[in-house]
């Protein structure tokens, strides 16, 4: 089943609304209450008890098989305040729709009042989209639309959703989208749902939660939350707020996604800032701004293709920059981020030379910036190409291509992920 953004009337109207002016006009902020440090969960458990009924104290915990074992962290908190609570673990990666619905009938029969997820991006947005079919199962999730349609009135059932990221990057406890999977679509295709209500109501960010993230999975959600920065920083939709909240992101994951990558959880301070970042990120791309094109390529090549989502979209994130640079000078100001010097040199070199700093960044955190050289899995080359008007198909179709400033269509996208292949640097 079509979404609403492939619709060709919607791919005519985006280039109105995105234009400045209507920007102006339009910009929405939309945020949750957050907590941080080790006494949040303290702080949250205290306004549950203050706010809610003793008979609404009926929490679903959402995990996956993996986040499971962080309930324990909250456990005494809601044996405080006499909460009951069950947990449902649910969540596959890439949330297939079949998921959304066994969550849902788990509330059915439970009935809670709050959702708390305890996750990365998939446990949050499966959370999101639990939520959506459990109070609207009327609801076509493929054609909810964001801000400028219909509200859907959630909260009706489920007072409170509450969002308890074990991740670094993905940025989805604090954005106003989800993404899923669209099994019955061959290969799979991912979706995107934005709604200002999916945003959860409060977020708890405590770096026990993250201390013990595995290294890849460091490097991929800090790398997917650099990706929303930069993409979304070089976007024409953005504004003073979410300017601000980008540039203060990346300034952020350049001094400490190398440390968290590198030490884990001996060092702290670099996880606790790449919390930080990736909130900021998520702020200043889903929902608030947009992400670049950088996303769509890597939504579509990640979900043919089977690669990590922030492996993904952090890998085409210079040639979204590159593309959208022949129409703006937007990038320049992330020069001195990168230590660029930018006195007396011309554009085609400073854009070059920034470019190939945002690939030596990646590249040291052990990232990859080109197709040919990941290795897991291993790509080849026949293979690649084989499925290149799929992967421009998909591109073309993914929500995120209708804020793009600069025309794109199928044949360009196939261009990009040719010139990906072996890194070559984007000249048209």
């Amino acid at each position: 089943m079509p979404t609403w953004y492939e619709s060709q009337i919607i791919k005519d109207l985006m280039p109105i609304l995105g234009a400045r002016a209507v920007r102006g006009l339009e910009t929405n902020f939309f945020l949750s209450r957050i907590y941080t440090g080790k006494s949040a969960l303290l702080k949250v458990t205290r306004y549950l008890e203050a706010v809610l009924e003793k008979e609404e104290r009926r929490a679903l915990i959402i995990t996956d098989s993996f986040t499971e074992r962080f309930v324990k962290y909250i456990d005494d908190y809601l044996q405080l305040i006499n909460m009951e609570y069950k947990i449902w673990s649910g969540v596959l990666p890439e949330v297939p729709i079949s998921t959304i619905d066994e969550g849902a009938k788990v509330c059915e029969g439970f009935k809670p009042k709050i959702i708390i997820a305890i996750g990365g991006g998939s446990v949050m947005d499966t959370a999101k989209m639990i939520l959506v079919r459990y109070e609207r199962p009327d609801q076509n999730l493929f054609m909810i639309l964001p801000s400028i349609g219909a509200a859907l009135g959630l909260r009706k059932k489920i007072k409170y959703l509450i969002a308890i990221p074990t991740t670094t990057g993905t940025g989805s406890e604090v954005a106003t989208a989800a993404l899923i999977t669209d099994n019955s679509r061959d290969p799979p295709k991912k979706i995107e749902v934005v709604h200002e209500e999916l945003l959860a109501d409060i977020t708890i960010l405590d770096s026990d939660f993250v201390k013990d993230l595995p290294p890849f999975l460091t490097k991929a959600t800090g790398l997917d939350a650099l990706a929303h920065a930069i993409g979304s920083f070089t976007t024409n939709w953005g504004n003073p707020y979410f300017d601000a909240m980008n540039k203060a992101c990346i300034e952020e994951i350049v001094k400490y996604l190398p440390r968290s990558y590198k030490y884990g959880g001996k060092d702290l301070e670099a996880r606790s800032h790449m919390q930080a970042a990736s909130t900021l990120a998520a702020f200043g791309s889903y929902g608030n701004q947009a992400p670049g094109i950088n996303h769509a390529l890597g939504h579509s090549f990640g979900k043919i293709f089977n690669i990590h989502h922030g492996i993904a979209v952090s890998l085409f994130l210079p040639y979204g920059i590159a593309f959208k640079a022949k129409v703006t000078d937007k990038w320049m100001q992330l020069c001195p981020i990168f230590g660029i010097e930018t006195e007396n040199k011309k554009r085609e070199s400073l854009l070059i030379e920034l470019i190939q700093s945002i690939k030596n960044f990646i590249h040291s955190v052990d990232g990859p910036t080109c197709v040919k050289n990941i290795i897991g899995p291993k790509i080849e080359k026949k293979n690649y190409f084989k499925n290149i008007d799929n992967l421009a198909n998909y591109a073309m179709n993914d929500a995120v291509t209708l804020t793009t400033y600069r025309p794109i269509n199928e044949e360009l996208y196939k261009k990009i992920f040719e010139y990906a292949w072996d890194g070559s640097f984007i000249d048209f």
